[in-house]
Formats: C-alpha cells, structure tokens, sequence
C-alpha cells in the first residue's frame, strides 16, 4: 500500500466535517458522540458476498516478494493497483471464496511507473494481471463508466484480518462516503477515510447493494486517516480493450435477465429547486418531493428533522439506479444512518434530530425520481 504526500493533509477538509474523522455506518438507535467511530476492513466481515475478491502473491524472478489484494473481472484478467504489477514478474492468484486459483508471468499498467512509497497524484494507479488459466465467477462486477456522485456509499475489500495478511479469505469494511480526488490533488482517485493497509491495495472497492456488483475503483494509497483509491472510470476503454485481447468478457451462469427501465414514477409532492447539490444548500423534505438526476446533476440534497423518539420511513422510487444515504447530525457532527436497502432507510429515531439525505446515481444515469418522507 502507497503512503501519501504532503497533500494529503488537505484531504481532511472535504464534504461533511466528520467524513474523514470517523463517522461510521449506524443505526439511528443509541447515536451518541461515542458513535463517530469507523469500522476498518481490519475487523470488518468476511467478504463471501464479494466472490470475485481474489488473494495476490507478487514474485520477482520466482521468488514471492509481496502480497497485494484484487478482483476477477473477466475470465482471465483480474484488476488490482498499478503498485502491485509494475516491478514484478509473477503472480499467484486465489479467489478463496470459489476455491479457485491461476498463475501468471503476464501483467500490464496503463502509465503506472512509480516505484517510491508515495501515491504519484499524477498517474492512474491500475494494473490488470493475465491469468494462464481461466477462473470462473457466477457473475462478474461491472466497472464503473462514469464517476459516482460524492457522497455516494463505498466500501473497500481487502486480504487484512485484525492486522494480520489472510492467506484464506477477504474482508469488507462498512459504507463509507466517497469524495471525488481532484478537489485535493489527485484527479485520478476518490477520497474517503482510511480504513486500508499494507496487503488491501489492489482490492476492489465497490457501491454496496448492486447486482451485479459495481466496481468503481481499487485501494490505492493511506496516511493520515485518509485514504485515495485509484478510479477504475477513466480508464474504461483501456480495461475493455484489454479483456477482449486476453479472451474476452466472462458470461454470467445463470444468465441475468436483462429488465428494461422502470417507466418513470408519478410525483404529485412539491418539486426540487436547484442548486441543491450539496449538503451544506439542501432543499427542505417535506411528506414528497419530486427531482430528477443526470449528466451534471448526478446528486441532490434534502433536509428534515424529527421532534422525538418516532418511527420513520424515507423511501425512494426511481426510474433508474438512483439510491440515497442519510446522516444525522450529532453533538456537532455528522454520524451516517444504516439503510434498510439501498432506496430506502426506516428507523426508529432514538431523540429529537436533523438529518441530510442525499439521491445520487451511481452510473450518472439521467432519471427522475421520487423521495417520501413518512414519520
């Protein structure tokens, strides 16, 4: 794993205050200033959900010399950070959660040249490793086209248990709220807290509650409570290119049926009012609101409140893949609220509160929608 440069210290001034300070995924129950707490992939769950995690053995010259993490995205090609290709001539491959494994002497960067410990702000940190057999996953993840909207829910994959390299399997952390990298100095990456170590790079990171699984990037570098993760966006084609002259894009078993898009939903609640594209201008949420998303608008921004310990439901229905995420608003900080599934969040307030929620489209896909708030 890459360490940062010096400026990675302006990484901590992004997005809500507490995005890079701790704030965790929560129940609304029991939220306290106590709460502001990360849950790291060292401690996280087993990412069995995640069967394209695939475990990295770097060799020169025969001999194993590091380990990094990565994903299975087609039969024979797996993707991982550019750190963990370039300099190596070998690589062991294991994807622990379908007992399946490959070798290769074959691997490729798109500009990655790198050798220091810094993240280089200046080159794509992506690196595809060619398989010399094929290993075969139920169903691929597709990568990101287009950049996800900040304040978009990630989580990263990585071989770390408690501190200690897996030899056997790969663990997820929690969501964590993504940033784009460019406002800080690294245009080719996201930023979001730290939660990666030596032995995650390369893993993928992915929008939770897709199917198929969304992959948006790779682990690429941390320091300082912060962390960038290499975009997997910006080089689509090079990736397209790339599978198709190592033996192509893998075919799902069982084939997924392909669902025409939902027609898009009656509104009859008050309509948006732009600019609401971040949270410190959200628009009020009343019972309904009706918006839409696309091309630049790949984000919009509500605000509400709650006199007392009450049950609530806030529900979105989308024409598209829009989702939304939610924080409270805590002694001062911002503490995000577990959702029910990706279109929806229903607690049980556990106080009086305010909260910001956000519909964003991982795809950037133009879409209306809309958002019911029922308490």
């Amino acid at each position: 794993m890459k360490s940062f440069g010096a400026r990675a210290a302006t990484l901590v001034v992004f997005g809500l205050s507490c995005v890079l300070m701790g704030c965790g995924v929560l129940d609304d129950e029991g939220l306290d200033s106590t709460d502001h707490v990360s849950a790291p992939i060292v401690g996280g769950s087993t990412a069995t959900e995640f069967p394209e995690s695939a475990l990295l053995e770097m060799s020169q010259q025969g001999v194993i010399r590091a380990a990094c993490s990565g994903a299975v995205i087609a039969p024979r090609v797996v993707l991982t950070a550019g750190h963990c290709v370039a300099g190596f001539t070998g690589w062991n491959v294991r994807a622990p959660f379908l007992n399946q494994a490959a070798t290769s002497s074959s691997a490729e960067v798109f500009d990655w040249k790198s050798s220091g410990e810094l993240v280089d702000p200046n080159l794509h940190d992506i690196g595809l490793v060619y398989l010399d057999r094929a290993i075969t996953v139920p169903e691929y993840p597709v990568l990101a086209q287009g950049p996800v909207a900040n304040g978009s829910s990630i989580v990263n994959i990585g071989r770390i248990d408690n501190g200690t390299l897996s030899n056997a399997a790969l663990f997820v952390s929690k969501p964590l709220m993504v940033q784009a990298g460019a406002s800080f100095g690294y245009p080719f990456d996201y930023a979001t807290p730290g939660v990666i170590e030596s032995g995650d790079s390369g893993g993928p990171v992915e929008v939770p509650g897709t199917k198929p699984h969304a992959l948006v990037a790779v682990n690429s570098g941390a320091g300082g409570g912060s962390q960038v993760l290499a975009r997997v966006d910006l080089l689509a084609s090079w990736i397209a290119d790339r599978i198709a002259a190592h033996g192509g894009a893998g075919v799902t078993s069982p084939p997924v049926a392909v669902t025409p898009p939902a027609a898009a939903p009656g509104c009859s609640g008050a309509a948006e009012a732009e600019p609401n594209d971040g949270f410190r201008s959200p628009n009020p949420l009343g019972p309904s609101i009706c918006g839409s998303l696309g091309g630049n608008d790949g984000q919009d921004w509500y605000a509400w409140s709650i006199d007392g310990a009450k049950p609530y439901a806030l529900k979105l229905a989308a024409a598209g893949d829009a989702n939304i995420a939610m924080w409270k608003l805590v002694d001062g900080l911002y503490a995000q609220v577990a959702n029910t599934s990706p279109q929806e969040i229903s607690h049980t307030a556990s106080a009086a509160g305010s909260y910001v929620v956000v519909v964003f489209t991982p795809s950037g896909a133009a879409q209306p929608y809309t958002l019911t708030l029922t308490k």
